[in-house]
């Protein structure tokens, strides 16, 4: 029978404790031990067990306090009896229960202001101090200590003291145990990103680095260091005021199958859940996140889905939408142009950058991609490698938001050109070459809403009506590879009984003349690429073929059709 899947719960105690659904990460212990920094940052999308594996740290190397106990399970059995780290008896022996341990998760800290937003870390300060209150009794720590760390409990320090919070703790722990501290920051960005939508992120980056400085830069009361987040922040001297720390990106090896789901852990699940069969859509629409090189799935996509037994957007759900709302009204032309070839499956090429710098520049840049990249949106086209690489929308699920927003925009923005794009979609659907050309010609290329964004004067722009108009019941692609290329444009219906469409556009630059002559190369650039040779292999058997030759705000359509 399949253990019950804790929604949200992201206490490795409690989900142990419970004897919940749990895929064993524990081995990221002994990949922490052996390859860390003194300090270790690693980034992670959301959702991705970050909270998790750090809550699984705290409990294997605590040594427990009097308010805050080493748990065991029932029957005196250690919480990680059964799981894989207990194979290495020389790690058990030297590390688990071995340290006092510092863990803090920045993760819910926000506020439309920086005062609530500092008081909210004073309160998570004071939950960290009151973990550890048998240091306000240790005979180690003189009067003036005593009454500072009372000031913490009692949420009484000022903000400049409150910086120097965590390092602090560390040194009594080590004054009264005379053994360094680990300390464990989860989500160490958050507030920074909240800050950077709330309009005070100046104020914020300037305390995070003192708060977090203190603790891990020259800290002998420090044995080392873990933080994890979203992005790694580039400029302000955040990260790189630490001692050397060691940054594992999503692109490193290191600790890449520690979060996320692989690929066996995921069919164990579905055939745990007694929905093996489904295991090849599931692929389909949560798979495609690149850690390494590794092939990782979204946790929470796979537990709701687990749980709800239906495909959705899961992870999507819990995302915020002001960066996808923003890619389309503040983006430029190339930026919107470059998503809706990442839509409809062409790569885009990008430069991956050490680290992001706010504020956000909605531009084609290293920057943006890069961002998105750590978001968990776009990953390294398999295979890619060094500075600049091909990256594509990573999944079925992403794909589903980019276009939900695509069309959101474009209802909101360009009504007009909307429903001419649906009315361009229907004939093309139906063969019309005439009507297509109709339409090219009189609604779309010479409709006036069309001169405001350069985007729709691109083929793209039909690309993304197509997208609106068949997102039920077709798939589109770009840049397709079939028989001997790429087809500019594939359309799969979903039935194989329907008719598939394959265009090639043509754009002539000149004086626009044999406009005509242009569309039928793009015929017979169909005919001799073979670009229909992946439809007739996948059984689609009734096909329509456009070659459409654009010049300004004029075109002319030929079409044949093969059954």
């Amino acid at each position: 029978m399949a253990k019950l899947i804790l929604t949200g719960a992201e206490s490795f105690g409690e989900i142990v404790e419970g004897g919940y659904f749990y895929i064993d990460k524990t081995l990221f212990i002994k990949e922490l031990l052996e390859k860390r920094g003194k300090v270790t940052l690693i980034t992670r999308p959301r959702r991705f067990g970050k909270t998790m594996n750090m809550s699984m740290l705290e409990r294997f190397f605590g040594m427990g306090t009097p308010s805050n106990p080493i748990v065991e399970r029932e029957g005196g059995k250690s919480l990680f009896d059964g799981l894989k780290i207990m194979v290495h008896a020389d790690i058990v022996e030297r590390h688990m229960n071995k340290y006092p341990v510092v863990f803090l998760t920045l993760k819910n800290v926000e506020s439309p202001s920086y005062e609530t937003v500092v008081n909210k870390i004073r309160t998570l300060v004071s939950d960290v101090y009151q973990r550890n209150m048998h240091l306000f009794e240790s005979d180690a720590l003189n009067e003036y200590k005593k009454k500072r760390f009372h000031r913490y409990c009692a949420e009484e320090a000022r903000d400049d003291e409150l910086e120097s919070a965590l390092q602090f703790l560390t040194e009594c722990l080590y004054i009264h145990h005379g053994k360094r501290a680990i300390v464990l920051v989860d989500e160490y960005d958050a507030p920074i990103s909240n800050a950077l939508e709330e309009g005070y992120y100046r104020d914020m980056v300037r305390f995070m680095r003192g708060f977090l400085g203190s603790v891990f830069k020259t800290n002998d009361s420090l044995e080392f260091g873990v933080l994890t987040g979203v992005q790694r922040i580039a400029k302000e001297g955040l990260v790189s005021s630490f001692n050397n720390p060691l940054v594992c990106g999503i692109m490193r090896n290191t600790f890449a199958t520690c979060f996320g789901f692989t690929d066996d852990e995921v069919r164990d699940a579905c055939e745990a859940f007694g929905m093996g069969e489904m295991f090849g859509e599931v692929k389909r629409w949560y798979d495609g996140y690149r850690f390494g090189g590794h092939d990782m799935y979204n946790p929470w996509s796979i537990t709701e889905y687990l749980k709800s037994k239906q495909f959705g957007e899961h992870w999507i759900s819990t995302a915020s939408v002001a960066i996808f709302s923003d890619m389309f009204h503040r983006g430029d032309d190339t930026l919107k142009n470059d998503v809706a070839g990442l839509i409809t499956g062409t790569p885009v090429l990008m430069r991956m950058h050490d680290g992001i710098t706010y504020p956000i520049v909605y531009s084609s840049t290293g920057a943006f991609w890069t961002m998105l990249l750590n978001a968990g949106y776009i990953k390294p086209v398999c295979g890619a490698e060094g500075e600049m690489f091909h990256a594509e929308l990573v999944n079925y699920e992403v794909r589903r938001m980019f276009s939900r927003f695509a069309e959101e925009w474009f209802e909101e923005r360009q009504p007009s050109i909307s429903e001419a794009i649906r009315k361009f979609a229907g004939l093309l659907l139906k063969g019309d070459a005439e009507g297509v050309s109709r339409a090219l010609n009189e609604d779309l290329l010479n409709n006036p809403s069309s001169h405001d964004y350069k985007a729709e004067n691109s083929y793209h722009m039909f690309i993304y009506g197509m997208l609106l108009a068949f997102s039920g019941n077709y798939a589109v692609y770009s840049n397709h590879e079939s028989g001997k290329g790429r087809s500019d444009c594939m359309i799969k219906p979903s039935r194989k009984e329907d008719h598939a469409v394959v265009i090639e556009y043509k754009h002539k630059s000149e004086d626009g003349k044999d406009l005509k002559e242009e569309a039928l190369k793009g015929l017979e650039q169909i005919e001799e690429k073979d670009y229909i040779h992946s439809l007739r292999r996948e059984g689609y058997r009734r096909i329509y073929k456009y070659g459409i030759a654009f010049h300004k705000k004029r075109c002319e359509v030929a079409m044949e059709t093969d059954d």
